[in-house]
């Protein structure tokens, strides 16, 4: 059946870049079938990112297990998701690779009024409203993540009185998983909407070929980031572990080709368990870092969505204040630990981010044609990122002995 998908979104790229060529007011016509598409991702995110986060943060059964190869791996987890941040952030202010496109590729399938600049104070305040049924009423996301932080330590200090609760939402979670596997069978139908109009919307501008380099340029840039990230782990295990590099990138290379064929961590987790095996990490700590670390270590994940989030600034002549970036850096962070190491994830919690600095979620269309691609080099950079931090786990959880 992937085969198929992945078929049906090659045929679903073609005939959008030619229909949108050829026939650009029929495609603008039709845009509002991208729009639905984006509005289902849309309606699943809130449940998602909320019960994503509380199944993460309660996996770790109670405050006997918070010890110390809980901290390493929170540790750990928290300053590659930032680093990766960081590099993403770094190259795309160095690089700028949005100047240039015209922002009717963005507005193509939004409302103008939908984009403007938000301040740093008033996004601050937004974080803690008075009401938080009235903010998820009103679709904002960020107090709903901070909101599910609270309850779910909250649950953990409970106790086993508030186990039915936690195995709610770990069913409902798994359940939200299994809609968005659905929902990507939509994906050929709604690329070819929102790439058709895009390009539709450039070629009566005479503008398709310009943005179509500057598309290209964006990629390169986060593909570098993603080898970048890669790169700094290698250095930590060899320096930190004392491991060859060579040696730990080829034990590691049945998990990261599993990694690009299924783009999924979870589904990868089989693989890089039996990885971390031959990496002689303790099966006690693999068992416990490497299903947590798959849940919320999504730094390829979290890069690509601050990197796009800049990107579609750039795209649309916003001036991100360094404050500004710094909300960014921390709901991309927020948003890949919640994005769940399933295919398409972090589409789905980009939405949040894009949220954050009031980009229209139908920009994501621009990146949609290359997403499917991308995405297994981001599971690769994550799953790789997951085996680092095992591994590294394992060593100071040693020293400490």
């Amino acid at each position: 059946m992937k085969n198929y998908m992945f078929l049906a979104i090659l045929i679903s790229i073609s005939a959008a870049i030619f229909f949108g060529a050829f026939f650009p007011k029929e495609m603008i016509t039709i845009s509002w079938i991208g729009q639905l598409f984006i509005n289902l991702l849309k309606m699943i995110v809130l449940p998602l990112i909320f019960s994503a986060l509380v199944s993460a943060i309660t996996s770790l059964g109670g405050a006997k297990k918070i010890s110390s190869i809980g901290i390493y791996t929170f540790g750990y987890v928290m300053l590659s998701v930032s680093l990766a941040v960081i590099i993403g952030l770094i190259l795309l202010n160095v690089f700028k690779p949005g100047i240039g496109i015209p922002p009717s590729l963005i507005m193509a399938n939004a409302k103008p009024a939908e984009v403007t600049p938000m301040l740093f104070s008033s996004y601050m305040l937004s974080l803690f409203p008075p009401n938080i049924v009235a903010a998820a009423a009103r679709y904002e996301i960020m107090p709903i993540v901070f909101f599910s932080i609270v309850f779910a330590l909250a649950c953990l200090s409970v106790g086993k009185s508030a186990n039915p609760l936690i195995d709610f939402f770990v069913g409902l979670r798994d359940t939200l998983i299994k809609m968005i596997t659905w929902l990507m069978y939509l994906t050929p139908i709604g690329l070819f909407s929102l790439l058709g109009t895009a390009v539709a919307q450039a070629a009566v501008e005479h503008l398709l070929l310009k943005s179509l380099g500057s598309m290209l340029l964006f990629i390169a840039i986060f593909l570098c980031g993603l080898l970048l990230q890669i790169l700094w782990q290698l250095i930590l295990i060899a320096w930190l572990v004392k491991l060859s590099p060579m040696e730990f990138i080829k034990t590691t290379g049945n998990a990261m080709l599993t990694a690009f064929a299924t783009s999924s961590s979870m589904a990868t987790l089989p693989v890089t368990l039996l990885v971390a095996k031959k990496q002689n990490v303790n099966d006690e700590i693999a068992r416990f870092v490497l299903p947590l670390a798959t849940t919320i270590n999504l730094a390829g994940t979290a890069m690509y969505e601050a990197v796009s989030a800049l990107f579609f600034c750039q795209v649309l002549g916003f001036d991100l204040s360094i404050p500004a970036q710094i909300g960014v850096f921390i709901t991309a962070i927020l948003a890949g630990m919640g994005a769940t190491g399933i295919p398409e994830g972090g589409l789905v919690t980009m939405v949040m981010v894009l949220r954050s600095v009031n980009v229209p979620a139908s920009a994501i269309g621009l990146l949609l044609p290359f997403d499917r691609i991308l995405d297994r080099f981001r599971t690769m950079t994550n799953v790789f990122g997951d085996l680092c931090c095992a591994v590294t786990v394992n060593h100071l959880q040693k020293k400490k002995r």
